[in-house]
């Protein structure tokens, strides 16, 4: 078996069709339908029930397709690992807001020119995964994470700065409502985190400074529609205070520190690779 023409069988698996597959793979059609009889002599049984111009998998296809399928995760996983061992890399996630800035990566770079930086954005979920298989070094986050323990309770945090929040509506909404307590009782909070754990969080810190609870949550998908949500009078948010000089048409209100954001670094205490190190004592010796 060829492991580097495996994918002419998971080809023809999803395409259920060997004409089709072979073009996707820039092969003939005849080289296709040779490579899946070679395949199927070696294995010695049957992974394909044709039927005219159909090729649908058998039992016994359906089961090599889906262990192949994980074989070649673990396989490109390993090569990539293996392939860093000889490069001076750091690879970090990043699940972060639109409004975050992080000086430390920027001076560690000017720092450490011999290692190369690489830094990939997706949602929490999958870079998550890919901290946990050792495809990332580490994720920086804000930390929301935290609430969710048992996701990252073997998980090692190491905060990066920390973002003073503001309580923030238009001027029309604070003058119709009268009092910031009148805003946060009657309007909905305007968020980009879906997360109950977050909504419980906003909820008894402002209950605690205000009195009162939000009535609804209004989930967002960007910083620039909570703006705009929050421009047109439609609700409030907890958003970052040195955006204040920004934007005119709204107020910020100051609050305490419990509703302000901690940038973290999150990373697997036993997977820290030499390049990850050298990030965690620059780290280190800037916060002294």
């Amino acid at each position: 078996m060829d492991i580097n023409k495996i994918h002419y069988f998971f080809r023809a698996a999803e395409q259920q069709n060997f004409t089709r597959a072979a073009e996707l793979c820039h092969i003939a059609q005849t080289t296709m339908s040779k490579y899946i009889s070679v395949l199927e002599a070696e294995l010695g049984c049957e992974l394909f029930v044709r039927a005219g111009r159909t090729a649908r998998l058998t039992p016994e296809g359906q089961r090599f397709y889906d262990g192949m399928k994980g074989i070649m995760r673990q396989y490109k996983d390993l090569c990539r690992e293996v392939g860093r061992e000889n490069a001076h890399e750091l690879h970090i996630g990043m699940i972060t807001t639109d409004y975050e800035d992080f000086p430390t990566l920027r001076t560690f770079e000017l720092a450490n020119p011999g290692i190369s930086a690489y830094f990939s954005f997706g949602d929490e979920s999958r870079l998550l995964a890919d901290l946990r298989h050792h495809r990332i070094d580490g994720v920086i986050c804000p930390n929301i994470l935290t609430f969710k323990e048992n996701r990252v309770e073997d998980m090692t945090r190491l905060d990066l700065l920390r973002i003073e929040e503001s309580l923030v509506c238009s001027r029309e909404l604070l003058d119709r409502c009268g009092s910031v307590a009148r805003v946060v009782a009657e309007q909905p909070l305007i968020t980009k985190t879906a997360e109950s754990e977050y909504r419980e969080f906003c909820r008894a810190n402002l209950r605690r400074l205000y009195g009162v609870e939000f009535p609804d949550v209004l989930v967002v998908t960007s910083y620039a529609q909570q703006l705009l949500m929050l421009n047109l009078s439609r609700g409030f948010a907890i958003i970052p205070a040195k955006a204040k000089n920004e934007y005119e048409n709204l107020c910020f209100i100051k609050t305490d520190d419990s509703l302000s954001e901690t940038v973290q670094l999150l990373y697997h205490p036993s997977f820290v690779t030499p390049e990850l190190q050298a990030l965690l004592d620059h780290i280190h010796e800037n916060k002294c």
